[in-house]
């Protein structure tokens, strides 16, 4: 597997299967502000709740190619291994992401256990060997990762916007954004802002 980051706000994501498992796959996506269609001749009265709340869209029927021809990202969870093959087979056979949680050889993608902190994403993967211990290993960096991560990289963008403006040599922003990365600045917000009122200045001498 290739690790990679892959922005689908603007992509169609279809889960085909209904059930307690797709409801926890839906979640999990959920999570990133993205929207999801969900194609199942059964579907779980959780997941008809967030479709009430505009999050999901159903179509409440057997799954057929038509339903996820132009889907960029395909995740099949139903309670038939036969028809999650299939649809695995002939999305990929076109080019899409697949994501077979039965068999995870039958796709190409997987969605590893991951924890977010504002725009801090950990992502562990085991290669489909143990979803219980990357799970494990993601509650073990929660703990170190804590919800203070957040504002500590809105500090790092702010200043990687504010230094890619105002300084055209690579060398000097470098390290302008090695000096902001270092942990003093981690927990010391009067130090952060302190920084950025030294740099902000350049940005409307530079416009």
């Amino acid at each position: 597997m290739f690790p990679i980051m892959v922005d689908l706000s603007n992509e169609k994501i279809v889960v085909v299967g209904g059930g307690e498992i797709a409801l926890h796959k839906i979640k999990n996506i959920l999570r990133f502000g993205l929207h999801v269609h969900v194609v199942s001749p059964a579907i779980h009265p959780e997941i008809e709740k967030l479709a009430d709340q505009g999050l999901v869209t159903i179509k409440q029927k057997y799954v057929e190619e038509e339903d996820y021809d132009d889907a960029f990202l395909v995740i099949t969870v139903t309670n038939s291994s036969e028809v999650n093959n299939e649809v695995a087979r002939k999305a990929k056979a076109v080019g899409k992401l697949v994501i077979h949680t039965e068999q995870p050889d039958l796709g190409n993608s997987t969605i590893p256990a991951s924890l977010q902190r504002g725009r801090l994403i950990l992502s562990v993967s085991t290669g489909g060997a143990s979803p219980t211990l990357a799970k494990q290993i993601r509650n073990q960096l929660e703990e170190q990762y804590d919800e203070s991560y957040e504002d500590y990289l809105d500090f790092l963008y702010e200043v990687r916007q504010v230094v890619k403006k105002i300084e055209p040599d690579r060398t000097v922003r470098r390290h302008l954004l090695k000096i902001a990365a270092d942990p003093v600045f981690y927990k010391d917000r009067e130090r952060r802002e302190a920084f950025l009122q030294e740099i902000r200045p350049f940005v409307y001498i530079t416009q």
